[in-house]
Formats: C-alpha cells, sequence, structure tokens
C-alpha cells in the first residue's frame, strides 16, 4: 500500500514528465504521419534489450528548443547501459526538467552519456529525456 509520501513522490514524478512533454513540440506531434516521419526506435533486432525501450524523435526543421530528443525507459530494476551506435558523437545532455536541482526523481540524474561510443547508461525504473538543443543563428 502506497505511502502518502510515494504518492507526493509519484505526483511530483509524473508532473515533471508534463513540464518535459510542454517544453517541446516533438511530444505533441499532430499526424501520424509526423509520428512516422519523426520517431525512430533504437535498441530494436536480434541484440535488442528488452528491459529498456529507447526512442527518438528528430527536430530537424521544427521550430523548438531541441533538435533531438532521446527517451529511455528502463523497466528492469537494475541499471542498463545500451551502446546507440547511431547516436555517437551527437551533443546529448540530459533535459533540463530532470538536471534540475528540484526533479522529483533524482535517480534521473544518474543516467550517463558517452558520446565517444554512443552509450546511455539508466538507473533502474527510471525513464530518462536527453536532448540536443537547436543551435541559434548568430547574426
Amino acid at each position: 500500500r502506497p505511502s502518502p509520501a510515494d504518492i507526493a513522490w509519484m505526483r511530483d514524478a509524473f508532473r515533471d514528465l508534463l513540464r518535459i512533454r510542454a517544453s517541446t513540440p516533438l511530444f505533441r506531434l499532430a499526424s501520424a504521419d509526423d509520428i512516422a516521419q519523426r520517431l525512430a526506435f533504437r535498441n530494436t533486432g536480434p541484440a535488442q534489450n528488452p528491459l529498456v525501450i529507447v526512442g527518438r524523435l528528430d527536430g530537424a526543421g521544427m521550430a523548438g528548443p531541441y533538435r533531438e530528443v532521446l527517451y529511455l525507459l528502463n523497466v528492469s530494476p537494475e541499471t542498463r547501459t545500451l551502446a546507440l551506435p547511431e547516436e555517437v558523437g551527437k551533443a546529448y545532455a540530459l533535459h533540463p526538467v530532470q538536471a534540475a536541482d528540484g526533479a522529483a526523481d533524482a535517480r534521473a540524474k544518474q543516467a550517463r552519456y558517452a558520446a565517444k561510443d554512443g552509450t546511455f547508461t539508466v538507473p533502474g525504473r527510471t525513464a530518462v529525456v536527453f536532448v540536443v538543443e537547436t543551435k541559434k543563428d548568430r547574426q
């Protein structure tokens, strides 16, 4: 039975996820065509780790703060590390909502990305969002 503290934590974690969703139009695509064009799943095929879902949203040509969004959902109680060769060398950072001092799920801050080999480390039973910011024109 969840305690009042458990319920409050879940409420706050859900609010963080809603703030992440509101931060970019990539989480609010309007049509099936947009979704088919912009969403790709990573961690698929015979070498797939079935305990981690990975989705990548492509923001090329869209207005918004992020050029790319990569989300990882680890349902395992253990930390998982995935190598995603398609993501090597990219400038991913943990979403600012999850990186903030007041983030509800402190475990998300333990998530890591290594650009040199495209590996992501995700704590157990955690959903994390990594972003690549859109470059601003400097005129």
